[in-house]
């Protein structure tokens, strides 16, 4: 029971970090450019909410055919409340601690003085898929026979009401 919760809590966090803003930002992952050029590019929304603040979750994903490729997440959470700032950058930087030391799983939490942004950028090309499942666990993950699936991802980011729509660039 506690790994399913920390499967949902870890899914609405990356739901909340992931994304860009414009659709010409570079993805960088484990410090270098990524040539996406070749890739489908899909930018997905999810609307939230929470006491005190406001919430803005963005989440773009790159694929070939039913292959998920890169997952880049950005949740920000908007507040004049130092407690709420303080609780959701104290959780962020907890779960981001699960995946340290994971190469291709690139995690960063920005505080301001009204803002918390997490991001994380996936690139499921690079990554040690068994060391990422052994983490998130082997149940309601986006997997089939250790692939990543850009329909699996998309059909459990519609259970947390996401919406994507395909990027011309």
């Amino acid at each position: 029971m506690k790994k399913i919760l920390f499967i949902v809590i870890l899914l609405f966090v990356s739901f909340l970090v992931s994304g860009c803003d414009n659709k010409d930002d570079e993805v960088i992952s484990n410090g270098k450019k990524v040539d996406t050029s070749k890739m489908e590019h899909k930018h997905c929304e999810r609307k939230a909410t929470a006491t005190d603040a406001d919430v803005k979750l963005a989440y773009d994903i790159y694929y070939t055919g039913e292959v998920l490729n890169i997952l880049e997440s950005k949740e920000e959470i908007i507040s004049a409340s130092d407690d709420v700032l303080n609780t959701y950058e104290k959780a962020y930087k907890e779960i981001h601690e699960n995946y340290r030391g994971l190469e291709y799983y690139d995690t960063k939490v920005t505080r301001g003085d009204t803002t918390v942004i997490s991001y994380i950028t996936i690139n499921y090309d690079k990554i040690n898929i068994d060391k990422l499942i052994e983490i998130e666990g082997e149940e309601d993950n986006i997997f089939e026979e250790k692939v990543p699936k850009v329909s699996k991802w998309i059909e459990l980011a519609s259970k947390f009401g996401t919406k994507c729509e395909l990027v011309k660039e």
